[in-house]
């Protein structure tokens, strides 16, 4: 993602953070880009993960080389096969591309590496030759094959269907990995679980180059609450995981995020915490512990009575109804200020009313 760079330590940190976090494998890097990049993977390898450790690899064997040299588990090479990464990235063709690619994964295998070939830009590609390149690359020793939707381009059927041909054309393990260009990175995933994709390619917060990639939180919360479908991620550290990774990526975490934002569980109108109070489920779709979340009821502009009475009660204050009218217009006139309605300040105001 621009702008990010993590210092060595930090790396360690989050690779072992998504590791009790309960990942099944972590990507730790591209070891063609430098001797600093292979020194950190190295470092996290040797630090002792239980998760499957990644590294990324173009379709040459120096490269392979390198990421066997780092001590990782497998290696994801990187090929393309639409007509405007052939013609204006690596100028070559199809043909040529595949043949490298083939090369590739049985010189990786021969290795001793767990081999996924990742077709980028696999949704601008005419879906026949995606299917012909997955059959001839589970061929040459593939272990899985990884479709990525490289501009987010794609929609959840039509990526369900592209991954739903090449499980049954080519008889392979897929994977996914989507990005976030129209926002559909979170709904392209989980249409291509539906479809039997068995491994998904996502990233804490969504980090990401341009608008970022599928969020880990966000796939994995839907998958286990909505689809019913088991992982191994321990849903109630999400939070705590994802706040170290905003707090090392310096990428603060929006307010209105799905699953971790600041008010997934923060509630102020008037009608939600009044029913609320009898039911949280009224509006809430989980509990907030789940995902490792507080609850918190928040007094604004659009406060009622109960609300008021409840957070008045958290500070053991009792409020008469007069009392309460009284509160809820100065809530309202501050809010017209902008002026921040902190704990602090209800404090100043719940005295001010008690007086």
């Amino acid at each position: 993602m621009p702008g990010v760079a993590f210092t060595r330590q930090q790396q360690h940190e989050i690779a072992h953070a998504l590791d009790e976090l309960g990942v099944d494998e972590i990507e730790l890097g591209f070891p063609a880009s430098g001797e600093a990049q292979c020194a950190d993977i190295s470092s996290i390898v040797d630090s002792g993960l239980n998760a499957r450790t990644l590294a990324l690899a173009r379709p040459i064997r120096r490269d392979l080389d390198n990421a066997a040299l780092c001590g990782v588990d497998g290696v994801i090479i990187v090929s393309a096969f639409s007509d405007i990464h052939l013609r204006d990235k690596l100028g070559t063709d199809f043909d040529t591309a595949l043949r490298a690619s083939a090369e590739a994964a049985l010189y990786a295998r021969e290795r001793g590496l767990f081999v996924q070939v990742s077709f980028e830009d696999a949704t601008r590609t005419p879906p026949d030759r995606v299917a012909g390149a997955a059959r001839a690359l589970a061929a040459s020793g593939a272990q899985r094959i990884g479709l990525a939707d490289t501009v987010g381009m794609a929609k959840p059927e039509q990526f369900s269907a592209l991954v739903a041909r090449v499980i049954g054309d080519a008889g392979i393990a897929v994977a996914v990995h989507c990005h976030d260009d129209f926002g559909l990175a979170v709904a392209n995933t989980l249409a291509a679980v539906e479809s039997g994709a068995t491994a998904i390619s996502t990233t804490i917060n969504g980090l990401g180059e341009r608008s970022g990639n599928a969020a880990t939180e966000e796939c994995v919360a839907a998958l286990e609450i909505l689809y019913k479908h088991p992982t191994s991620v321990r849903l109630d550290r999400l939070t705590e995981v994802c706040r170290l990774v905003a707090a090392h990526s310096g990428v603060p975490i929006p307010a209105n995020k799905g699953v971790v934002g600041g008010n997934s569980f923060r509630h102020e109108s008037g009608i939600h915490v009044a029913a609320m109070l009898r039911n949280t489920g009224c509006y809430e779709p989980y509990p907030p512990a789940l995902v490792g979340g507080t609850r918190e009821y928040v007094l604004g502009k659009t406060s009622g009575r109960a609300a008021i009475r409840h957070v008045a009660a958290l500070y053991d204050i009792q409020l008469d109804d007069e009392q309460c009218l009284t509160l809820l217009r100065r809530l309202q006139e501050l809010s017209e200020t902008g002026e921040p309605l902190d704990e602090l300040r209800i404090r100043s105001l719940l005295a001010e009313v008690t007086r």
